[in-house]
C-alpha cells in the first residue's frame, strides 16, 4: 500500500516573499504619513497656532526611530530566512501569516506612541507586540529547520547566530513591558541599549551550552 503523497506547497514561497515585501513596505512608511496627515488636518482644523504647538521637535521622535530601527531589523531577518528556504507546509505558511499580522498590529502601535506615550500601558502594549512579532519570527526559522525546508547554504552555524538574533526581540521586548511602568526615558533607553546587549549574553550562554 503506497503512502500518501503530500501536498506541495513551494508555489507559496513566491506569494509570501511579495505580500513581506509589501508589508514591511506600509509598515515602515504609514506611521511617518501617519503624522503628515494628521499635521495637514491639525492645520486646516484648528489654525496654524495649534500647529507651531507641534512642531517636529514637541513629538516623541525617538520612538520613530527606534521603532523603523527595529522593522529593519526584522526586514533583514524575514528576507535572509526566506531566502534560504527549498520549500514550505501548510504549519509554516499559518506562522508566516501570524507574523503579518502582527507586522500589520505594529505601525498602528507606532502611531498610538505619539498621543500616548506618557501612558505606561501604550508602552507595555507596543513593547508587547514587538515581542511577539519576534516570537513568530524565531518560531518561523526553528520551524523551517526542524523540518528541512531550509537550504544547505544555510549552514548549522548561521542558523544558531541568526536564531540568537531573532531570540533577542522577545526578550528585550519582554524586559521592556517592565520598563514601560518605570518612566518613558528608561524604557527607550532600554528598547535601543538592549538589544546588542541580550544578544551577546545569548550567544555566549550557546557556546558554553554547546549549541
Amino acid at each position: 500500500m503506497r503512502s500518501p503523497k503530500l501536498r506541495d506547497y513551494s508555489y507559496f514561497l513566491d506569494y509570501i516573499k511579495h505580500l513581506g515585501m509589501l508589508l514591511f513596505a506600509i509598515s515602515m512608511t504609514t506611521p511617518i504619513l501617519g503624522l503628515v496627515v494628521f499635521d495637514v488636518e491639525t492645520e486646516i482644523v484648528e489654525g496654524d497656532k495649534v500647529i507651531d504647538a507641534q512642531l517636529i521637535w514637541d513629538k516623541p521622535f525617538l520612538p520613530y526611530v527606534a521603532g523603523f530601527v527595529i522593522l529593519m531589523i526584522h526586514w533583514f531577518k524575514f528576507v535572509e530566512v526566506h531566502h534560504s528556504m527549498k520549500n514550505i507546509n501548510l504549519n509554516q505558511i499559518l506562522i508566516t501569516f501570524g507574523f503579518f499580522f502582527l507586522l500589520c498590529l505594529y505601525p498602528y502601535f507606532e502611531m498610538n506612541i505619539e498621543f500616548t506615550s506618557d501612558q505606561p500601558d501604550s508602552r507595555a502594549i507596543f513593547s508587547g507586540v514587538w515581542g511577539l512579532l519576534g516570537i513568530f519570527s524565531y518560531w518561523k526559522l526553528q520551524h523551517a529547520k526542524k523540518n528541512g525546508m531550509l537550504k544547505e547554504e544555510l549552514s548549522e552555524e548561521r542558523i544558531k547566530v541568526l536564531s540568537n538574533e531573532i531570540l533577542a526581540d522577545p526578550v528585550v521586548a519582554l524586559i521592556c513591558v517592565g520598563l514601560s511602568y518605570i518612566s518613558f526615558t528608561v524604557w527607550l533607553i532600554g528598547m535601543i541599549a538592549l538589544v546588542p546587549i541580550v544578544n551577546y549574553v545569548l550567544a555566549r550562554v550557546s557556546i558554553r551550552a554547546g549549541f
